[in-house]
């Protein structure tokens, strides 16, 4: 498996939505692997009064993330780990936000089943969970884009 998936930004509106479909509770931990510049995390805070923790393994994007948290205020809610999401441990999840390839998903299926409690939520946009069946999805057309695109809620 590749260390890192390529940091490609979901839009910003796809992000509440994407919360909203997985009914992300205020207090719940949600989980982003490969959280990139930390905006799900952020928004799951600022907007689902969420906990929620980012895996990241670029330096670079991590620090820049760590800056915008502290000038957010929402340290105490939201950290973001400079770690692989291969070796993260995903058992405090509650809710499971994934903006990576089907390829991927596909590698980390099993651990999934295995390392998530069951009722943990996972939510993806745009790559679904090779061999998984959604318990829903929806389509959407984030601003600027020209086509819809899917967005899928699993449920462990």
């Amino acid at each position: 498996m590749r260390t890192t998936e390529p940091f490609v930004p979901i839009p910003e509106d796809v992000i509440p939505m994407m919360l909203s479909l997985a009914s992300v509770r205020p207090n719940e931990m949600v989980v982003d692997l490969g959280s990139g510049d930390g905006r799900i995390i952020m928004t799951a805070a600022e907007l689902f009064r969420a906990k929620a923790i980012g895996v990241e393994a670029r330096p670079g994007l991590v620090r820049e993330c760590r800056k915008r948290l502290r000038e957010k205020k929402l340290s105490g809610r939201v950290q973001v780990v400079r770690q692989n999401f291969r070796t993260f441990s995903l058992k405090k999840a509650d809710v499971l936000v994934l903006y990576l390839s089907s390829y991927t998903m596909g590698l980390l299926a099993r651990r999934f089943r295995s390392d998530l409690r069951t009722g943990t939520r996972i939510v993806t946009f745009d790559f679904p969970i090779p061999d998984w069946t959604p318990a829903r999805d929806l389509l959407v057309t984030p601003k600027g884009w020209k086509k819809p695109h899917p967005i899928y809620l699993y449920v462990v």
